[in-house]
């Protein structure tokens, strides 16, 4: 975009602060400043983010990397003992391809 543009833009930005402001009556203001504060507000959780919070402790407490799965594929890349198992990883990019259209 031109500077022209964006300063058309910017202005009619500008315009809009400007007539939400003065929609603003001092008597709403001050209704909604005096008005208490409900002590009955409550926070219901469904059972999905029960367990979405559940889910982050547990991996939270996990470490980031397997230490002990890590050496054991570095000692069979290093031994040539290593092998890939090509279709069992075609298997797992298709069901994982699959799971997408769900």
């Amino acid at each position: 975009m031109d500077q022209g543009t964006l300063g058309k833009i910017g202005g009619k930005v500008d315009e809009t602060k400007t007539s939400n402001t003065a929609a603003t009556t001092p008597a709403k203001s001050e209704q909604a400043a005096a008005a208490p504060a409900s002590s009955n507000d409550t926070v219901n959780l469904t059972s999905s983010a029960k367990l979405l919070e559940r889910l982050d402790k547990t991996l939270e407490s996990l470490p980031a990397v397997n230490s002990e799965r890590v050496a054991e594929i570095r000692n069979a890349i290093e031994s040539g003992n290593y092998e890939i198992d090509s279709d069992a990883i075609a298997d797992a990019m298709i069901r994982l391809d699959r799971s997408f259209g769900e």
